[in-house]
C-alpha cells in the first residue's frame, strides 16, 4: 500500500523536526567519555564477608574503549574523577543512541523520497 503524497510530506516534516532536536542534543557542549564507563565488582577475600556467598563489592570504575585497530583498552578511573566520568559515560550512551536514531531518520527519509520520485517518474517504452 503506497502512502499519499500529503501523508509522505507530513512524515518528512516530522522527521526533519526530530532531526533538528537530535542535532541540538548532539552539539551541546558537554563532556563525553569516549567509551563505556563500568563499575567492576570484586570479592574482597575476607572469608567471613557476605561476598563469599553473595554478590561482590563494587570496587573500581574503568573506562573501556575500542581502538581503531579493534583492540579493547581499559583505563582505571581515579576516585576524584568518578562522578564526572559517570556523567560523561551516560552522555556517551545518549550520544550513541542519538547517532543511531539519526541514521534511522536518514534511511527513512531516503525511502520516502525514493517512493515520491518513483510516483513521479516516467517509464518510457
Amino acid at each position: 500500500m503506497e502512502r499519499s503524497r500529503t501523508k509522505s510530506m507530513e512524515i518528512l516534516q516530522d522527521l526533519q523536526q526530530e532531526r533538528r532536536r537530535l542535532l541540538r542534543r548532539l552539539t551541546k557542549e558537554h563532556e563525553i567519555a569516549m567509551g563505556s564507563v563500568s563499575l567492576v565488582y570484586r570479592k574482597c577475600g575476607n572469608p567471613r564477608c557476605h561476598c563469599v556467598q553473595g554478590p561482590a563489592h563494587p570496587h573500581v570504575l574503568f573506562l573501556f574503549t575500542d581502538k581503531k585497530t579493534g583492540q579493547r583498552r581499559c583505563k582505571l578511573i581515579r576516585r576524584a574523577d568518578e562522578k564526572r566520568m559517570l556523567q560523561a559515560g551516560k552522555r556517551y550512551k545518549e550520544f550513541r543512541n542519538d547517532m543511531m536514531r539519526l541514521r534511522a531518520i536518514d534511511k527513512q527519509e531516503k525511502q520516502i523520497l525514493m517512493a515520491l520520485t518513483e510516483s513521479r517518474s516516467i517509464h518510457y517504452e
